[in-house]
């Protein structure tokens, strides 16, 4: 199974979902953890200003009324089983859901309490 966080410092889930520094990918087998990755989150949007403007994205779909795509995100969790977050907003919840990925809503800023909770409970 593959557990993805947000995270800003490898420690704490990221307040901000889509602005997180990194996702943390944890591999947990029979309830461990054997693995962890970090990945680099490249979506990037200092503002709601200038989306889809010659960096290379090649989103064709709307940007406007502040939506904003979260293509690169939805990207990096191909393959994960459950993107544990602790707030997520409303555009980046609808592509999360339209790409498949599992999610749930957490209480806790720990990462190792987070894990330890999730994995107690399934």
């Amino acid at each position: 199974m593959k557990i993805a966080i947000p995270t800003n410092d490898r420690k704490h889930i990221a307040k901000r979902t889509g602005r997180a520094k990194e996702f943390a990918i944890y591999e947990v087998k029979n309830k461990e953890v054997n693995d962890v990755q970090y990945l680099t989150n490249t979506h990037k949007h200092e503002d709601d200003h200038h989306h889809g403007h010659g960096h290379g994205h090649g989103h064709g779909h709307g940007h406007n009324h502040g939506k904003h795509s979260h293509r690169e995100i939805i990207d990096l969790l191909k393959g994960i089983d459950i993107f544990l977050v602790g707030h997520i907003g409303k555009y980046f919840k609808a592509e999360v859901i339209e790409a498949g990925i599992n999610y749930k809503m957490v209480k806790g800023e720990s990462i190792k309490e987070i894990i330890n909770t999730y994995l107690s409970n399934i």
